[in-house]
């Protein structure tokens, strides 16, 4: 009898369902875990899709378009599951020297990540520094004051600046802005902290500037009118009522831009000078360093046995701090969404 019923609930369309979801779990854990690809498999899951397809097409549709929508967190979690698993070893010797300690010797198997962190905040803080004032400028202006046929000319213009790839930036930093400051500042050293971070500042002030636009066009325009109406400038009304209000939309692309510039690879890696070692003193921007994506992308081609987990430490730790700043940010963006529909 339980049997009997057994058999009407589960149809031949559940059936092929857990079969194709269950091969593709399979599937992906040993791809993450072990870096091994099973075909059979694979031509398991598409044969499953394909027949679901021919006999259940709007079932099958639903599951693709649901899995296409799912796909950004499910890698994601992916991501986040391998570099846990590779990067944990590095962290469980002796995890406060791993983070904070002065030395990286790989031919003495000695890891420690703290001049790349330092040069990590270095250059993002100099980034910041840089891109802040001209990105929150910009949007205003092209949000209050640009009339239409230069907004629409700004705005695509600083947009544009998100389309170079990172290598070109890199090079115009490597053979222009380096052997520039070397000579303005007559120092011998190539690749310090200073010149990439004013790279890394323009490459961040697309995002700060357009973020920051939306939060101050979010602004409800009564708030602007009101005060105006009360016989203050239009710049008054700004100062005084926009930019208040739409602060948590601007603190929320200022720390997006700090990810942006946090996160960047290819710039960084071909302008730095690759010293892995605190700069001294420690405040001196005009000497050679390393910082956590640079000390990825320059030494993961020859690492092998505890750099490659002192390497995916590094790259744990990256992205759970870029991860923490794109989550506050959206935090941030979305609180400010909420106060302004409440009122």
């Amino acid at each position: 009898m339980i049997n009997d019923q057994l058999k009407e609930k589960i149809s031949p369309r559940f059936l092929l369902a857990s079969v194709v979801f269950i091969s593709f779990s399979v599937l992906f854990t040993f791809f993450v875990l072990f870096q091994t690809f099973n075909v059979y498999l694979f031509l398991l899951v598409v044969a499953g899709v394909v027949i679901g397809w021919i006999f259940y097409e709007d079932s099958t549709a639903k599951a693709l378009l649901f899995a296409a929508s799912t796909s950004a967190g499910t890698i994601l979690i992916l991501i986040a599951s391998f570099l846990f698993i590779r990067g944990l070893p590095a962290f469980q010797e002796d995890p406060i020297f791993f983070i904070i300690g002065s030395e990286w010797d790989v031919y003495g198997e000695v890891y420690s990540l703290g001049p790349m962190i330092w040069g990590s905040i270095i250059v993002t803080l100099g980034a910041t520094a840089l891109a802040a004032p001209l990105g929150v400028s910009s949007a205003i202006f092209i949000g209050k004051f640009a009339p239409k046929w230069l907004r629409g000319i700004l705005k695509p213009a600083i947009e544009l600046l998100a389309g170079i790839p990172s290598v070109v930036y890199g090079f115009l930093g490597f053979v222009l802005l380096n052997r520039a400051i070397m000579d303005y500042f007559d120092i011998s050293n190539l690749g310090q902290y200073f010149a990439p971070s004013i790279i890394l500042g323009f490459m961040a002030l697309p995002t700060i500037a357009s973020v920051a636009e939306d939060a101050i066009d979010a602004v409800p325009t009564h708030l602007e009118k009101g005060a105006l109406a009360l016989g203050v400038t239009k710049w008054q009304a700004i100062k005084e009522v926009t930019l208040p209000s739409a602060s948590s939309g601007i603190t929320a692309a200022l720390i997006l831009g700090i990810g942006r510039a946090m996160g960047e690879t290819m710039a960084v890696t071909m302008m730095i000078g690759h010293k892995t070692a605190f700069p001294s003193p420690l405040y001196d921007i005009f000497e050679p360093g390393e910082t956590l994506t640079s000390l990825i992308a320059s030494q993961i081609g020859e690492a092998s046995g505890q750099s490659i987990d002192a390497l995916m430490g590094a790259g744990l730790l990256l992205f759970f701090v870029v991860l923490a700043l794109s989550v506050t940010s959206r935090l941030i963006q979305s609180r400010l969404q909420r106060r302004f529909r409440q009122g």
